[in-house]
């Protein structure tokens, strides 16, 4: 248990601590989005109206920065522990292989968590948005569980294993996946068929229950089902592309 308790601190200092490309792109740029459209562009729109808007798009930046630590953090993160063999280092311990993942997953919930918090903290302070605390912290629960199938996305993307390609990826799947879902602009100013495209993505899964959680209704059961759908596909996507990869080496050793 201590080696593991030790490899997660490592990892918490390697990949949160001194990764100033986390704070940037996964908590500052989430915020900054947040407050420029939620409290200077926000037009003559009543304090009612601007309120709503404040809160529901409080959700999408939630989401957004998420989706940004989950995919392009990840794969980033993933990739240079391959290039400079830390990936081939850490099979030398004697820590189990499951448990050297559940470290790393463990630290990329925390980063979403950060993320999380850091743009509720905004909200409060910059918008005075108030609600309870059992609110919040549902939000934020449902937020970092609704995000472990975009992780799985980051490590798909890590394992085509070349920088360039992995940059081309993450551009090609995490910012059109933002804007289909709704978390740049409302659904309903997009064409139709983009729109039916956009409902069967995991953030808009995850931004219904984020919002049905916001409001205190119940959760619909597609959406539960929905990512449920998203982790077996991209869980089980990822360890068939691993399993190759691993018998390729061999059969090329």
């Amino acid at each position: 248990m201590s080696s593991f308790i030790y490899q997660v601190q490592i990892n918490f200092k390697r990949i949160i601590l001194r990764n100033k490309r986390f704070f940037f792109f996964d908590v500052v740029l989430p915020i900054f989005f947040y407050v420029l459209y939620s409290k200077i562009f926000v037009g003559n729109a009543n304090q009612a109206e601007l309120k709503i808007w404040q809160l529901n798009y409080l959700i999408s930046m939630i989401i957004y920065g998420c989706l940004l630590g989950s995919t392009i953090t990840v794969a980033n993160t993933l990739l240079e522990d391959q290039t400079s063999h830390f990936d081939t280092l850490s099979r030398l311990t004697p820590l189990p292989r499951w448990k050297y993942y559940l470290s790393r997953v463990i630290i990329f919930l925390l980063l979403n968590l950060i993320a999380a918090v850091g743009i509720c903290i905004t909200g409060i302070f910059i918008n005075h948005l108030s609600l309870p605390i059992k609110t919040w912290s549902f939000i934020i629960l449902a937020t970092l569980i609704g995000t472990i199938p975009l992780i799985f996305i980051g490590t798909l993307i890590s394992l085509s294993g070349n920088p360039a390609t992995v940059n081309l990826l993450n551009n090609l799947v995490t910012f059109p996946l933002a804007i289909l879902s709704g978390l740049w602009m409302p659904m309903n100013a997009m064409p139709t068929w983009v729109q039916s495209i956009g409902k069967l993505t995991p953030t808009f899964q995850l931004s219904k229950i984020d919002k049905a959680l916001l409001n205190s209704k119940s959760i619909d059961d597609s959406s539960i089902i929905g990512i449920t759908l998203w982790f077996l596909v991209l869980s089980v996507g990822t360890l068939l592309v691993m399993k190759y990869q691993k018998n390729r080496e061999l059969t090329f050793a």
